[in-house]
């Protein structure tokens, strides 16, 4: 895989965060008495969100940002995909997607109070465990990928049944994502 130049910066990051924020902020003053679903975060923003989340709380300086070939890359973890959610609706899963571990960022809460958790789901695409996640009573997730289709499951769904397999990696504002998380030896 070639690595390339990541030049979505922390600057850059803060002013797409801020224009787009500012944006869904005025669509809800202005469609206040009208039912339309709000934009969801674009996947540049939320992609970096992670890859700052990832580099400063996990200590990957390596992650970055990868559009060309996936979501992000790690020399530490490999390609790390990346799901962001602003609602309880179903997460879309391509059947070709491949990535060595999945990242999902809760933004349930980001135009309320500015505030962010990301779950870290260490399995491969390709892990049974992965592959055998119940769509509904009759289909997995790689029942469905076999017959082209794009799996639908929303995020309370694949943690109950990945309990054991996801870690809370940061719950904070959007300024909490570029503090460094420092250990301290004794």
């Amino acid at each position: 895989m070639i690595h390339h130049r990541d030049t979505y910066t922390k600057e850059v990051l803060i002013k797409q965060f801020e224009l787009h924020k500012a944006y869904v902020r005025e669509r809800k003053h202005t469609t206040n008495e009208l039912q339309v679903r709000m934009p969801s975060i674009p996947e540049d923003i939320s992609e970096n969100i992670i890859k700052f989340i990832i580099i400063n709380k996990l200590n990957d300086e390596t992650s970055k940002w990868n559009c060309k070939s996936g979501d992000l890359f790690s020399t530490k973890e490999g390609i790390q995909e990346c799901k962001c959610f602003t609602s309880n609706a179903p997460l879309s899963f391509s059947p070709s997607s491949k990535w060595n571990v999945i990242y999902f960022l809760d933004a349930r809460q980001w135009i309320t109070n500015n505030r962010f958790k990301l779950f870290k789901v260490n399995l491969a695409h390709n892990d049974k465990r992965w592959l055998n996640i119940k769509i509904n009573s009759s289909q997995t997730i790689q029942q469905q990928c076999k017959q082209g289709r794009r799996p639908r499951l929303g995020w309370d769904k694949i943690k109950k049944q990945l309990n054991d397999r996801i870690t809370l990696v940061f719950e904070g504002t959007f300024e909490d994502i570029f503090i460094p998380y420092i250990i301290i030896d004794d």
